[in-house]
């Protein structure tokens, strides 16, 4: 008689969850659930009329040699190629930094349906409580149903996930709840424009400006992404604190005037954003958190272990480990690469 492969659900379709649930998949029954309408979380792209846009994650660094071998798997599945090195400024390079600059291609949202490709990945799916069981962990859906599970992954924003936990009546140790408090994040308001000719922008498209209320700008055309002119703004963090309810009129009327860009938006093809937890300003020391006390439950995400999307999926890689632990099995899976070329 064939036992039953123990079931593991990972909350979010974005780099962490993902690629916690490829290695996983190998010996688990391994389900992703998400609150969105398609995967990649940060690794975003939305369409306005005929452009399209990057508005989430604009690029991918490497510092580490096992990350810098997970993009290569995906340089060589076609999804990612590099794009610049440095920082650029307005007038070029201001910070030659020797670190190259990954894009997805032809979008960053590619990187996140490549890594999704095999799995059992169910969209428009929100929890709203995760409590403990005899067998595990039930999670319960916003259309009143139900999800068991062995073991969770939990990689939603830390003030998210402790609002699911407490829906569940979940009793953190001491420990763990001053670990997770402990996480802070800032916002990022991101303005995404169609325009009526070039956006002005230089070199790959793409500035980062020294000073002023915005952070990053790229233009879609040029990096490859839209077929027509159209630009993300990403503001700066202390800007989207202070219009973070502010309407989007203001918002798109303001970035765009930063900007100083060549050309104006097209009438009714541009909308914000709000990215409430864009970047952790504080993160978890370790890679992942597993929670004490509690059946097998691992938080991750890139507000464990390092930022960005390399720390998002190290921590995915760790919180596999974790888990495969926790259910009896020493490594998991595939332990070399994340990428579908690999299983």
């Amino acid at each position: 008689m064939v036992m039953p492969r123990p079931r593991v659900v990972v909350v979010g379709a974005g780099v962490a969850g993902l690629t916690a649930a490829r290695y996983l998949s190998g010996s688990f029954d391994v389900v992703v659930v998400d609150k969105g309408r398609g995967v990649g979380g940060r690794l975003a792209t939305r369409r306005i009329g005929d452009a399209t846009f990057d508005h989430g994650a604009q690029f991918i660094t490497t510092h580490t040699p096992e990350f810098a071998e997970v993009v290569a798997g995906w340089e060589r599945a076609g999804v990612a190629r590099p794009w610049f090195q440095g920082r650029i400024g307005r007038n070029g390079i201001i910070d030659p930094d020797g670190h190259t600059r990954f894009r997805g291609v032809a979008t960053m949202n590619a990187i996140a349906k490549h890594l999704a490709e095999g799995l059992d990945v169910r969209v428009s799916s929100r929890v709203v409580a995760l409590a403990p069981s005899d067998a595990g962990w039930r999670m319960r859906l916003d259309d009143a149903t139900d999800v068991a599970a062995d073991a969770v992954v939990l990689t939603a924003p830390v003030p998210q996930a402790l609002a699911l936990l407490a829906a569940g009546h979940v009793v953190l140790s001491a420990g763990d709840a001053q670990a997770l408090q402990a996480i802070r994040y800032e916002p990022c308001l991101a303005v995404l424009a169609a325009l009526d000719g070039p956006s002005g922008l230089g070199g790959p498209g793409a500035v980062s400006p020294a000073e002023g209320s915005i952070d990053w700008m790229a233009d879609n055309s040029r990096k490859g992404v839209s077929t027509v002119p159209a630009v993300t703004i990403h503001a700066t963090a202390e800007f989207s604190r202070s219009h973070l309810e502010s309407s989007d009129e203001i918002v798109i009327e303001e970035l765009v005037r930063a900007a100083e860009l060549r050309a104006k938006p097209i009438e009714g093809q541009a909308q914000v954003q709000r990215w409430r937890f864009a970047r952790p300003t504080r993160v978890h020391p370790e890679r992942c958190l597993v929670l004490e006390g509690l059946p097998p439950l691992v938080c991750a995400g890139d507000a464990f272990g390092g930022a960005k999307v390399e720390g998002a999926a190290l921590s995915g890689t760790a919180a596999s480990e974790a888990v495969s632990s926790l259910l009896g099995q020493a490594d998991p899976p595939m332990r070399k690469s994340a990428s579908v070329e690999d299983r």
